[in-house]
């Protein structure tokens, strides 16, 4: 009888490896845990400040124990309203492409390249020196175009309700850096609100979640633009000009 050698039978044995526990779910030899992230960067020119605020969930759960950075600078975790977040002063944040990292090693280890658009201002309103807009009609507005934009909304709130209420927002459907302001702007809350409203341009890229220091709230419509193997989500940056303002009045 011929001998089988023990070099044969070791080679045997790797081929049986495969088909061992074949009743187990097939996975990447690392894990199958999933990550969803939430947020944005909000630059904010009219208070010269920033704010990076995003939320992580590790498997349908809130996660505090990963890393998240942006360039070199790494984002500080509550654990309290369970968010990792960074502010700076806005001239510390110039323009420019950026790397948002989310690390939980050894399971996930992602770089998300995203922009940060050019400063950029209101440059008309089409109304009196005192701003007054005697009835509420509809204000046309431009502005400075804003460098590394995927587009722009505005913003308009009574002036005691910025940062409070949600406000009026809208998209900017026309491709143009102008847009009328309409009579529904300044119906808030009755049928015309009179007062001194404060309006602002805002310039995103991508698609950020965070309204955290924004006038407004984001209007509806951005979806998730981030899918990796094991992260997916919503993220992007959002640029606000220096306010403008209306005095709506009724004489």
């Amino acid at each position: 009888m011929k001998k089988i050698s023990v070099f044969q039978i070791f080679i045997v044995l790797l081929s049986l490896i495969p088909y061992m526990g074949c009743d187990s779910s097939v996975t990447d030899g690392v894990t199958t845990n999933k990550y969803f992230i939430s947020g944005g960067l909000i630059k904010n020119l009219d208070l010269d400040s920033s704010q990076t605020i995003i939320y992580l969930e590790k498997d349908d759960s809130l996660f505090g124990d990963a890393i998240i950075s942006i360039g070199a600078d790494t984002l500080d975790y509550d654990s309290i309203s369970e968010v990792y977040s960074m502010v700076k002063t806005a001239s510390l944040l110039p323009a420019g492409g950026y790397f948002l990292k989310v690390k939980d090693l050894p399971w996930l280890n992602e770089s998300i390249s995203f922009n940060i658009p050019g400063n950029f201002q209101i440059t008309s309103i089409q109304l009196p020196d005192n701003r007054v807009n005697n009835g509420g009609d509809p204000v046309p507005m431009e502005w400075s175009l804003a460098l590394n934009s995927d587009g722009y909304f505005y913003s308009v709130n009574l002036r005691d309700s910025v940062y409070v209420t949600a406000g009026y927002s809208a998209f900017v459907t026309t491709g143009a850096a102008s847009v009328t302001i309409p009579r529904d702007a300044f119906q808030q809350y009755t049928d015309l609100d009179t007062g001194w409203y404060y309006v602002y341009v805002c310039s995103y890229s991508g698609a950020p979640s965070n309204d955290y220091l924004l006038p407004t709230t984001i209007p509806d419509g951005l979806l998730n633009n981030i899918s990796k193997l094991r992260l997916t989500g919503r993220f992007g940056a959002i640029v606000v000009t220096p306010h403008d303002s209306i005095h709506v009045t009724l004489q």
